[in-house]
């Protein structure tokens, strides 16, 4: 069937199926979008630029004062806000398209209408942004009914593939802790990494076997389930796949091996199941221990959010009202008999995730989100490794729109569409990023008139544009997201998920799973190589500004355009030297990444014999980091005691020995290694990762206001360093080609003197 037949197959059933009640809300929706359009073009008509300005500056000043207020943060008054956002934003694209698309010739035409459509795609972001998030829904935890010998059972997958056997060990072990009956759940360790195809493969095998024997013999000791399978057919869907046929609990958690799961995951989402018969998931974050790449350069200016926390903190919440929240991976309680019913997770495309929650949507299942961090995991270390990570995300969710179309797929409610569509939509970034990085060069260097448009107009209609949309993506997201963050987010990335989102719509099915690595250590800090390409915007920003003076001086009728182009020269610079600075890899010779924490310890101090008291600064399962005024001198090498409790009461003690001291201002700061033992192994384990509320700690710590100024500086600082590298290399790369070329050609002169010789 065509796409064509399909749509309008989905729509005529759509309308068939809507009653009353359904279609005076989309009635009075599409009412409402004409009269926004035609007083919008009424007032464009009949009011000069002048009096427009103040329209828009009013605007978003009314903006940004509801922004201010706590009180248009919650429904109903949020919507207030919201409908504001957007009427800022459709004003500026009625006018966009109505007065500034104008034909001037054919080049200029192609250039013009890319430009367009690459706002095109921004409009229909942050419109979709606004109203999937207009009404956020939060659901609380539901305690489990019943006697614990009728609890739901639940099989554990813990999937792997290449990665360190510590860090499998570590989820099982807090996995094995879980305040859940003990005859009621059981963990299996599905071992992807060491199938029958990789151990007979001569340049797989050592390592495979290797892994095979190891961790087999970690279940044994353990007392947990271990699979492996033949091939690695379909990935890590495969892998589940396969450890479903062999099992029979009626819920399934999933935990990525580096997601240690807390010791309330299952009491906190297996309440859920029992409540609603139709539910098919109850999604939980992801909370990462360490920075990704990105994140590494601001770290020393404040504990800010991760990248991941304005999805997993903000959207999620809104994909929640749509009842879209889908399976991320991991961190995840689903209900196998409707995984059953579409085959088990999907394989089709490489988000394997949001494809299997998609499925069952469209089945009329449900999901559920609990916004309480109940797993730590591990972000990628490097950027090539986060770039790995990234474009299978990109490609897989491509995959979703191209194979599975959620705007017109069968079963799926309005939002749900919606939700989907811009889940997946969103990937696109890259291309209309790239875009805007050469449209001044367009015009500039190529002449391709590509904005026709005054700079009182642009003061009018563009302008509120862009201030209402960072008042507005403050307003949503500033909690977890600073001003500049998502351009530099979105930055970094484009250059690298331009090319690989083309890929899928060139070829939907291609694209293979790639795992994402974990753990890696970092022996020294160095500019990774891909920043020459942000190296080259910056070269070519730069290189067009002296055009822009010369055409100033002979296009005075374009003075209006140049000005413009050249605000976004220098916006494009910023920008790139701002990405660059991301492109630091910093060093990481930790086998065990440092948690920021509060909370205090009392520890006693073998040598004075004295119990102190100490606040937190930071922990890792080898050891503690705490600081104190102490009526005594810590030395190096002392043995101590720590004894800690968590947010349920239960008590720690640790021996341990002190490896670093500090004396400033008064305050000793103290760093410790725990003595090695099996036993402070586990309550290592328990107490590190075990407590949930500590996840939640940590969340508020990054809530707390921060200078964006500060954070922007560090970013320009390593940026900077990042432009001198580059320009280092670029130098030496154009050396060693010169030697090579001349050394080719003094090779090919020689042999030509030896032929004359030999004649």
């Amino acid at each position: 069937m065509s796409i064509s037949r399909r749509l309008y197959e989905a729509v005529r059933a759509h309308i068939i199926g809507l009653g009353v009640k359904d279609i005076l809300p989309y009635s009075a929706g599409l009412i409402s979008i004409l009269g926004v359009i035609f007083t919008l073009r009424f007032v464009e008509r009949y009011l000069d630029p002048q009096v427009q300005f103040h329209i828009g500056l009013g605007l978003v000043v009314s903006l940004f004062i509801m922004g201010r207020i706590k009180a248009f943060q919650k429904p109903p008054l949020r919507l207030i806000f919201i409908v504001l956002a957007g009427f800022i934003t459709v004003r500026y694209f009625v006018w966009r398209t109505t007065e500034t698309l104008i034909y001037t010739g054919f080049w200029d035409l192609i250039a013009m209408t890319t430009l367009y459509m690459a706002e095109v795609y921004t409009f229909i972001i942050h419109i979709m942004g606004l109203v999937i998030n207009a009404w956020p829904l939060e659901h609380k935890i539901i305690p489990i009914k019943g006697e614990p010998s009728n609890y739901p059972v639940v099989d554990v997958f813990v999937p792997t593939y290449t990665e360190s056997e510590d860090i499998v060990k570590t989820t099982v072990v807090a996995a094995l802790q879980m305040n859940y009956p003990k005859d009621k759940f059981r963990i299996h360790i599905l071992n992807d990494g060491s199938t029958v195809a990789r151990r007979a493969k001569p340049e797989l095998s050592e390592e495979a076997i290797r892994r095979h024997i190891s961790l087999k013999r970690m279940a044994e000791e353990l007392g947990v389930g271990y699979f492996t399978r033949e091939t690695n057919k379909s990935a890590k869907a495969g892998n589940i796949n396969h450890a479903l046929n062999y099992t029979d609990g009626d819920l399934v958690l999933i935990l990525d091996c580096d997601h240690v799961p807390t010791r309330d995951l299952l009491l906190n989402t297996v309440g859920w199941f029992q409540k609603d018969e139709k539910l098919f998931l109850v999604q939980t974050p992801h909370f990462f221990i360490n920075p990704t790449p990105v994140e590494k350069n601001v770290t020393a200016v404040s504990n800010i959010s991760g990248e991941n926390d304005m999805f997993y903190r903000v959207i999620h919440l809104g994909l929640n009202a749509w009842n879209s929240s889908y399976f991320c991976g991991s961190a995840a309680v689903l209900r196998r008999k409707y995984l059953m019913e579409v085959g088990g997770i999907s394989g089709v495309s490489i988000t394997e995730d949001a494809e299997t929650s998609f499925l069952l949507h469209s089945r009329g299942y449900n999901s559920v989100y609990i916004n309480r961090p109940m797993v730590c995991g591990l972000s990628p270390e490097t950027f090539d490794d986060y770039i790995i990570q990234r474009t299978r995300w990109a490609q897989g969710m491509m995959q979703l729109m191209i194979l599975n179309n959620p705007l017109i797929e069968k079963g799926l409610r309005m939002g749900q569409r919606l939700c989907y569509f811009n889940s997946c939509f969103f990937w696109i970034f890259g291309i209309p990023r790239f875009i805007f990085y050469i449209a001044p060069a367009a015009f500039l260097l190529l002449g391709l008139k590509v904005y026709h448009a005054a700079v009182p107009q642009i003061f009018a209609f563009a302008l509120p544009h862009i201030f209402s949309t960072f008042v507005a993506m403050d307003f949503l997201y500033g909690k977890v997201r600073k001003p500049f963050f998502s351009e530099i987010y979105e930055s970094v990335q484009s250059m690298f998920l331009m090319p690989a989102v083309l890929s899928v719509l060139v070829s939907p099915l291609k694209p293979t799973f790639k795992i994402t690595p974990k753990g890696k250590k970092q022996e020294s800090s160095y500019l990774n190589p891909m920043a020459l390409t942000f190296f080259v915007v910056v070269i070519l920003n730069v290189a067009i500004l002296p055009m822009a003076v010369v055409r100033w001086i002979n296009y005075p009728e374009f003075r209006d355009v140049i000005t413009i182009t050249l605000a976004w020269c220098f916006y494009n610079i910023f920008l790139a030297m701002l990405a660059l600075g991301a492109f630091w890899e910093t060093k990481q010779i930790r086998q065990h990444h440092r948690i920021i924490a509060i909370g205090q310890v009392e520890v006693y101090f073998i040598r004075v014999k004295q119990w102190v008291k100490a606040d937190i600064q930071d922990m890792s399962l080898t050891g503690l980091g705490f600081a104190g005024k102490f009526p005594f001198d810590v030395k190096r090498e002392d043995d101590i005691i720590i004894r800690a409790a968590d947010s349920y009461g239960e008590t720690y003690e640790f021996e341990a020995r002190v490896q670093r001291n500090i004396f400033k201002g008064g305050v000793t700061n103290c760093g410790t290694e725990y003595k090695t033992s099996a036993a402070n192994y586990v309550k290592a384990v328990r107490f590190v990762y075990g407590d949930s509320q500590r996840w939640l700690d940590i969340w508020e710590l990054q809530t707390r206001p921060v200078k964006t100024s500060a954070l922007i500086y560090r970013f320009l600082i390593s940026g900077i360093k990042g432009t001198v590298q580059s320009v280092y290399y670029a130098n030496k790369a154009i050396v060693l080609f010169s030697a090579k070329v001349a050394g080719s050609g003094l090779g090919i002169f020689r042999n030509y003197m030896r032929r004359l010789v030999e004649a």
